[in-house]
């Protein structure tokens, strides 16, 4: 067998360890630090052992979380944007742990993780993008297409997120792979025979949560809100912030909302979202195509809620329109409130569309699922040959194709 450059022709692929380096921008996002702590767990129940290094210094409640799986974690925190002195330390760090492979992450990660490797002699780098982060289409756009160019490989976690990359990096055919975030699955369960028993007894008021698409969706779900409190005035609108950004204002919304009594709050995501999620009837996700917010997606369907979404890119590989929530045109206020009020209107297929949801996570969502498909990729990286096909995919040619119905 031929090994690429740079690998030993007697590299124990079948009974070693192989050495991940997952290089980070940052674990301060609550969603950044659930899937990187996820994919660690993941890769620690097959032959990777893993290091992490975060470019911005590692929150102490996270960093736990990592030693709690006995993954040690490097933080080189920064003082200025970009600093070449860091670059040489993480190349210093990959040299000194005997790293096989670097996975960089969130465009800081990339954009020092790629370069370390290169510094340190290593030829496997995988590049994750995400189709929720609008930094990537700004900022350093450039930056991170030249580095998805000189990339092994690059994960994106929708295929309409992979084939816009694809196009605009100009990537050869098979570069990019298409890995979905997973979500814990054994955290929620789906909802059973008393949950609709305590709906029709107890007749609790409806809990809405609001996420997704920046300013714009903070004003298109509150709009929304004023439609719904004009028919169920008793239901309550929570907007679901990133931990980051807990302390926001209420999204602003019509002054006509306090006629319709609408309690309007603000909860924070932190690292586990299932006990927000749980109290919610829906997730309303107000995304925009240059912020589709796709985060919390997984972890919804995970807990049986159904979505109403905005048309944005990928949404389409999640959301089955009319079986497990329904997608509505961007900025329609009134097709949005329809769509959930709809749901609403009739509990039993509010639940069946919980359950639907449920169901199409348990298809391909989980976050095992995600890790075995992801070390695919990295084995498949480091014998130079293509990853087997799955969930790390190629994008096809034609048209998108959601998750198996």
């Amino acid at each position: 067998m031929r090994h690429p450059p740079g690998i030993p022709s007697a590299w124990p692929i079948a009974g070693g360890r192989i050495s991940v380096a997952l290089v980070v921008g940052t674990l301060g996002r609550p969603s950044a630090a659930r899937h990187v702590v996820d994919l660690v767990r993941g890769l620690g129940a097959g032959r990777h052992r893993a290091h992490v290094y975060v470019m911005a210094g590692a929150a102490p409640p996270t960093a736990a979380r990592f030693e709690a799986l006995g993954v040690p974690v490097t933080a080189l925190p920064r003082r200025h944007a970009y600093e070449p002195g860091r670059l040489v330390a993480l190349a210093r760090a990959l040299r000194r742990d005997g790293v096989d492979l670097v996975h960089a992450i969130l465009p800081a990660g990339a954009a020092y993780g790629a370069f370390a490797a290169r510094l340190a002699g290593i030829p496997v780098v995988i590049v994750s993008s995400r189709a929720d982060d609008p930094r990537e289409r700004r900022r350093v756009r450039t930056l991170l297409h030249r580095i998805y160019r000189g990339a092994t490989a690059v994960l994106a976690n929708t295929r309409a997120h992979a084939a816009a990359i694809g196009a605009e990096a100009n990537l050869s055919a098979g570069r990019v792979r298409v890995v979905y975030d997973g979500v814990d699955l054994d955290g929620p369960h789906p909802p059973g025979v008393l949950d609709g028993l305590r709906d029709r007894v107890w007749h609790r008021p409806f809990v809405i949560g609001g996420a997704g698409g920046g300013e714009a969706g903070r004003r298109l779900f509150g709009a929304a809100a004023v439609r719904i409190a004009a028919r169920h005035p008793a239901a309550r609108f929570v907007w679901l912030e990133d931990g980051a950004n807990a302390g926001a204002p209420a999204p602003p919304a019509d002054p006509r909302v306090a006629a319709f009594g609408p309690v309007m709050t603000v909860a924070r995501v932190g690292d586990d979202p299932m006990p927000v999620l749980g109290q919610l009837a829906m997730l309303c996700l107000a995304g925009a195509p240059e912020c589709p917010s796709l985060d919390l997606v997984p972890a919804a369907m995970a807990a049986a809620r159904p979505i109403v979404a905005t048309r944005v890119p990928g949404i389409d590989e999640f959301v089955v329109d009319g079986a497990t929530g329904a997608v509505v045109p961007g900025g329609d206020a009134a097709a949005f409130a329809a769509a959930a009020l709809a749901l609403l209107d009739d509990r039993g297929r509010l639940r069946s569309a919980g359950a639907a949801a449920r169901a199409r996570a348990e298809r391909g969502l989980g976050a095992a699922e995600m890790a075995r498909a992801t070390a695919a990729v990295y084995e498949a990286s480091l014998l130079g040959r293509r990853a087997p096909t799955g969930r790390g995919e190629d994008v096809p040619a034609g048209p998108m194709a959601s998750l198996g119905r």
